[in-house]
């Protein structure tokens, strides 16, 4: 008997490419910190290492963040939104450190 699948306000399709494309997003985001950790551990140019940790908290983090919340938790809607918001504004800053800042 094939597995019974539903999915709230919407078509179980779409909400599967929702999350095959969100997957993809942190797949990429990961790959590319990866790379800019590979960048710091030959050069040791700290700006790299602030790159990787914006990127990954600029994406990986608010996608982590969006399924791993409600599925485990039964935290409030606006409880996921700032914990989302403050982890990509926290991205964005070690990157803008990462360009503009002496590390």
């Amino acid at each position: 008997m094939p597995a019974q699948v539903s999915a709230t306000g919407g078509s179980p399709v779409v909400a599967a490419l929702a999350l095959l494309g969100l997957a993809t997003a942190a797949g990429l985001s990961v790959l590319i910190a990866y790379e800019a950790l590979k960048g710091y551990r030959g050069t040791r140019d700290r700006a790299m290492l602030f790159l990787a940790v914006g990127i990954v908290l600029l994406t990986g983090g608010p996608i982590a963040l969006r399924i791993l919340l409600p599925t485990f938790t039964e935290t409030p809607e606006s409880v996921r939104l700032l914990s989302t918001t403050v982890s990509e504004l926290l991205g964005l800053g070690c990157i803008l450190y990462a360009i503009y800042g002496q590390p």
